[in-house]
């Protein structure tokens, strides 16, 4: 840490190889605000190549606002921010509307993040207009057409696809994955490609935001080999901890609307965080006892000699400067609390799906699947990434319909459903109107809950710009709220901090309903006690025990 040039504390990490270089990212004393929370203020850092920084802090605390400011999405309130070079940023959402075109495929999605894709889509829409041309139109077109592929051999095009290819197979993008649409394919697709097309940029900053989410065992793996080479400046957020460990070699963390900076990784960051803690709490103490004796000098000789009144007048004065001077000691974070509450029973067999089936144009996800749930029971959809997993769980919760077979409810069954990619949660409408939406509680229950999900600050906000893990507490109130006995939860600890996971563990534990679940999280999935498994595409059904665990982070 040393003085900045505006006399600012600036954080510096030493860059890979020698001596410091040159800064990619140059921030000056920022104040971030949502609406009308200031989420940062004073924050100054310097993030140069070679650096591989994770960035932390509880949901809600700021950290993808303030990546999408120094990504140059958002301006901050005040303060400077310089960035030079090229900056890949992946934020944490990757919905259609954010795609500048939502019909390309995976393909041409991740070739878009060169120059080369533009070119490649030019080629292919002259191709298209020369099939329907004739005469001295076509032979223009013909010409064009020409210099367009000499000029992409020259820029080896055909390179770059190998590469892009490779890219996205490292990600989990299959082969017939590359020539599918991105506007059929589910959230974890897309948030694939989105991560591929990053990577593929030539970048010399990343700026990722829980780039682990959606991705299998084998391409975390590969992922945090890539990353630990990337020579560029990284900014990483994430709850995947061992990503963290493995990845990073400074940590950022944001807290009260303060970043303080950490040297090593994410272990090492918990370590000195609490002994920092303890630290400043000894010095507060001795402070608070120090002008506890100084008041009560001043609380005896005040109406004594003028002598000692001089005195104590003179100790007040210290008593100000040294409360002006206290060390700082931010409040213990509050926690997460979630309770379900006890549903009314179900019928035995509360919902069950026969023969179903579902493609997309050409793609059949799958055929011929069969869902049989039991009161009480915990199941597990398994199967490798693009297998038909949240389809199949979008079918049972009819807010997709099948091509083939039918799902039936049985008696007194009420479903609640959380969605991974947040489709409950609608821009433009307040936190507080999504959970007036689904129940009739008073506004003072439904506060309160608001409150067990540390959103009760938030009531009056547009739900659409909280953070991922903000919307994902929202939308798991809706469903606390719903009061379902049947509940179908599609990767829901995505975007949660650690503390919020263990709080969604405990209240599934003693929930009595029904759980159809899809996760790739092997330590939340461990936790529940799975009594059975979907394979899928087949939709084979197997009894759940620990060797399956394995499979889990496979999948």
């Amino acid at each position: 840490m040393r003085p900045g040039a505006l006399g600012l504390p600036v954080w510096r990490v030493q860059g890979a190889g020698s001596g410091y270089r040159s800064s990619v990212i140059l921030a000056r004393d920022l104040h971030i605000e949502a609406g009308i929370r200031t989420l940062l203020t004073g924050a100054s850092l310097n993030l140069q190549p070679g650096d591989k920084v994770g960035l932390v802090g509880r949901n809600g605390a700021g950290k993808t606002t303030l990546m999408r400011t120094l990504a140059g999405e958002l301006e901050p309130v005040s303060g400077h921010l310089a960035r030079s070079g090229r900056i890949g940023y992946l934020s944490q959402e990757s919905a259609l509307p954010e795609l500048d075109n939502p019909d390309l495929s995976a393909l041409d999605r991740v070739l878009t993040a060169r120059d080369i894709g533009g070119l490649q889509v030019r080629i292919e829409e002259v191709r298209r207009k020369m099939g329907v041309e004739d005469g001295e139109a076509r032979d223009r077109l013909i010409r064009r057409y020409d210099r367009l592929t000499v000029e992409f051999e020259a820029r080896g095009g055909y390179v770059a696809i190998a590469e892009a290819k490779k890219f996205a197979a490292s990600v989990g993008i299959g082969t017939d994955e590359l020539d599918q649409p991105v506007a059929t394919m589910s959230g974890g697709q897309r948030r694939r490609v989105e991560l591929a097309r990053v990577l593929f940029q030539e970048t010399d900053t990343l700026l990722l935001d829980e780039p682990t989410n959606h991705l299998d065992l084998d391409a975390k793996a590969w992922l945090m080999d890539w990353l630990a080479g990337y020579a560029g400046g990284l900014l990483v957020v994430s709850h995947d901890l061992k990503l963290l460990d493995e990845s990073i070699t400074s940590v950022l963390a944001l807290d009260n609307g303060r970043l303080e900076p950490y040297r090593g990784n994410y272990s090492h960051y918990l370590a000195e965080r609490d002994r920092r803690r303890a630290q400043r709490l000894r010095e507060r103490k001795h402070q608070d006892e120090k002008i506890a004796r100084l008041e009560e000098g001043i609380r005896r000789f005040r109406g004594s000699t003028e002598k000692m009144a001089r005195r104590a007048r003179t100790w007040e004065t210290r008593v100000e400067r040294m409360r002006a001077e206290l060390t700082e000691v931010g409040a213990l974070g509050k926690n997460v609390t979630v309770r379900f509450p006890m549903p009314e029973a179900a019928g035995r067999i509360p919902l069950e799906g026969k023969g179903l089936g579902k493609a997309f144009g050409d793609n059949v996800v799958f055929l011929d699947v069969d869902v049989y749930a039991e009161r009480g029971q915990r199941i597990l959809i398994m199967g490798l990434n693009g297998a038909g997993k949240t389809t199949l769980l979008r079918i049972l919760a009819g807010v997709e319909a099948p091509d083939l077979g039918e799902v039936e409810l049985g008696h007194n069954a009420r479903l609640g459903y959380y969605a991974q990619e947040h489709e409950q949660i609608k821009r433009g409408e307040t936190v507080f109107a999504h959970v007036r939406g689904v129940s009739s509680e008073s506004d003072l229950t439904l506060r309160s809950v608001l409150g067990h999900f540390l959103l009760a600050d938030k009531v009056d906000q547009d739900a659409g710009t909280l953070s991922g893990g903000e919307k994902t507490k929202l939308a798991l109130c809706q469903v606390v709220l719903a009061g379902p006995n049947v509940m179908l939860l599609d990767e829901p600890t995505n975007n949660l901090d650690p503390q919020a996971q263990r709080a969604l563990v405990d209240a599934l534990e003693h929930y009595p309903g029904t759980v159809i679940l899809v996760s790739h999280d092997t330590d939340f999935v461990a936790q529940l006690e799975i009594d059975r498994a979907i394979l899928m595409p087949e939709g084979a059904s197997a009894y759940f025990d620990e060797k399956m665990l394995d499979l889990v982070a496979l999948a």
